[in-house]
């Protein structure tokens, strides 16, 4: 990759933090024009009324860093380079925005949200973005998923879309963890030359994330919104299978598993909670990883940073486990999984020793998204 990719991936990065500094200011008064609220509730951790519209400017700003314009010429030479795959994202992901400010605003029922991110997710694959082939243990061999293209492209974007959503619980945390995830995958990315289209992507998303915690950040001015969270989980879903999944190596295939183990794992034990309580999966409570750091007496800040922590971590983790042999790979990956799902059973027994300690129950639940 010559200097140019780097040219590339760069102006995408600054350009879309300055776009994401500039563009926030203006989520947060047309928030507030248009209502567009996160109230208080007895689950949420915030006191006053917060706009919404956040991933709105992330949006936006990750546009203005994927087409910035690198040489003054006609025709215009952007940073991303337009082909089939990159065109059904860009449909789709307008799809998932309108989606995300209408649920914003609207409280959308799951059942439609889902309905409409399967479309989402459809225009990908019709547009010629699909995992076409798994990596076998081998170096190098790789086996056709056939019919099962489409349907496990469909899936991995869908549940990667929704993931975010399931961290966006404190002021901070899921733009900084996406941040941190993007880094890492680009590096990945650079390290195996893989997709140039999914590096510029990625740039664009960290800038955008980064720019945006200058207003998100404890105590928060405003919320990304489920517009913001499904964008940001679609887009790393994407730029997934344009990336990692392409490798011939099954140790690099496996790098989006670990460098997004913090929201996929939370994700699953939510889910698992809520059945094992007869609950639908999509009602939310506040038994989140980060519920339970604030419940230990950690504050705000504490409870990020230690999941920022985490998170870099498992980026080095990740960017490690690109490099070595498949066997290693995997049993790397099934050890800190072990390791993570030990953590969150003795996290829990403490916190439910310290509620029967205190004769609390299990904390509500309720519909809120935050």
């Amino acid at each position: 990759m010559n200097s140019f990719f780097f040219h590339r991936v760069a102006a995408s990065f600054v350009i879309a933090l300055l776009s994401s500094i500039i563009l926030t200011p203006l989520a947060i008064r047309l928030s507030e024009y248009f209502k567009v609220l996160d109230k208080p509730s007895p689950r949420k951790v915030h006191l006053e009324p917060k706009g919404r519209l956040g991933g709105l400017a992330i949006y936006v700003a990750f546009l203005i860093g994927i087409f910035v314009p690198l040489e003054m010429c006609w025709p215009l030479k952007t940073a991303i380079s337009i082909d089939g795959s990159i065109t059904g994202f860009l449909l789709s992901s307008a799809i998932i925005i309108i989606l995300g400010i209408a649920d914003d605003k609207y409280d959308l029922s799951p059942r439609f949200k889902f309905l409409v991110q399967l479309i989402a997710a459809s225009i990908l694959v019709i547009f010629g973005l699909k995992i076409e082939m798994i990596s076998g243990m081998q170096v190098g061999t790789r086996f056709d998923l056939g019919l099962l293209k489409i349907p496990a492209t469909i899936i991995w974007v869908v549940a990667i879309t929704n993931m975010i959503n399931f961290i966006d619980g404190l002021d901070g945390l899921a733009a900084g963890i996406t941040a941190i995830a993007s880094i890492t995958l680009i590096i990945v990315n650079i390290l195996d030359k893989l997709s140039i289209n999914s590096c510029v992507m990625l740039a664009a998303t960290a800038g955008a994330c980064i720019g945006f915690l200058k207003y998100n950040f404890y105590p928060a001015r405003i919320f990304m919104g489920d517009c913001g969270a499904t964008f940001l989980g679609f887009t790393l879903g994407v730029t997934s299978v344009m990336g990692a999944f392409k490798s011939a190596t099954l140790a690099i295939v496996l790098v989006p598993f670990l460098v997004l183990l913090i929201p996929i794992l939370d994700m699953i034990y939510a889910i698992i909670r809520r059945i094992s309580k007869e609950m639908p999966p999509h009602i939310a409570d506040k038994e989140h990883l980060h519920h339970q750091f604030l419940e230990l007496g950690l504050s705000h800040k504490q409870a990020v940073f230690i999941l920022y922590l985490i998170a870099i971590s498992l980026s080095f983790f990740s960017i490690g486990m690109s490099k070595v042999n498949n066997i290693k790979a995997i049993f790397l990956l099934f050890l800190i999984c072990l390791l993570f799902v030990i953590g969150l059973i003795r996290l829990r027994h403490v916190i439910n020793s310290r509620r029967i300690k205190n004769g609390r129950k299990d904390e509500g639940c309720g519909d809120d998204k935050r």
